[in-house]
């Protein structure tokens, strides 16, 4: 058997400078980079923000500033010595920026457990969204039973290697699709946990309707985690007359590293229009 890498090692840099900002003495890292209206990302459960690695370049050559934020406990963003709840996550946000002294409205995207952040964040701050971009978006049906389990088996250290992959590609990837070397590692437990006990803390508040903010819902057709039936359907119909789907082809839970061309271009288009 083979147990290295361990799953919360490093994935890889992040693109960008890094700067870090401080709320209730707890350092919050983020990655800011190019110039222009801002866009503001949150990574998957427990994973790095170098996952939009691909995805800000394209942003920052298109004439967009981008700001992605670590979630505690990955990199220099601390984790609190107390739980937390969504509301609490989403605050991130507000800190980093008033240090960057962000005025205007913002682009806020979400991949999957980002996606409920950002949506907290707009629920709270809706006269400064411009947009929420929701990347596998989760949290309006439970996990599929198996898909569940796969997603939990990726953050177990005492899980073989071969079999943690298998289970990533099951929870994750479509198809054959290969799995770069940083989605098999860059999970973090600690992280993964204080945000599954986040949302739940939330009660009855409507922070799914994001603030009632324009919606697009970033949609892959083989997500075993966020099926389009549990996402962007019900989305659709939830919100209707204020969200946008597209749905990428050959793709699952992950998306970003397997489709990378068809999201940005996806992403720039709705931009395109919101102008």
């Amino acid at each position: 058997m083979v147990y290295a890498p361990l799953p919360d090692s490093p994935a890889r840099p992040a693109v960008g400078y890094s700067y870090q900002a401080e709320r209730d003495g707890r350092a919050i890292e983020y990655f800011a980079n190019g110039d222009g209206p801002v866009v503001v990302l949150m990574a998957s459960a427990g994973r790095e923000v170098s996952d939009f690695n691909e995805l800000v370049t394209i942003l920052v050559a298109n004439g967009f500033r981008t700001i992605a934020i670590e979630a505690p406990g990955i990199g220099g963003s601390a984790l609190p010595d107390k739980p937390v709840s969504l509301r609490d996550l989403a605050a991130d946000i507000d800190t980093v920026l008033a240090r960057e002294k962000v005025s205007g409205p913002v682009v806020v995207l979400g991949h999957a457990f980002g996606n409920r952040v950002v949506r907290a964040f707009a629920h709270d701050h809706a006269p400064r969204v411009r947009a929420a971009i929701l990347i596998a978006a989760g949290g309006q049906k439970p996990v599929p039973v198996e898909a569940s389990k796969a997603l939990r088996a990726a953050f177990d250290p005492t899980v073989p290697a071969d079999v943690r992959e298998a289970n990533i590609r099951m929870a994750f990837f479509a198809g054959d699709n290969p799995i770069p070397d940083y989605w098999k590692v860059g999970w973090y437990r600690d992280t993964a946990t204080l945000q599954g006990k986040s949302w739940q803390q939330m009660g009855d508040e409507p922070w799914q309707a994001a603030g009632g903010v324009p919606i697009l819902v970033v949609q892959a057709d083989s997500d075993t985690v966020a099926p389009k039936e549990d996402a962007s359907d019900v989305l659709a119909e939830e919100f209707a007359g204020r969200v946008e789907v597209a749905l990428i082809e050959d793709a699952g839970h992950a998306l970003l590293p397997e489709q990378p061309d068809a999201i940005a271009q996806a992403i720039l288009s709705y931009l395109d229009r919101l102008n």
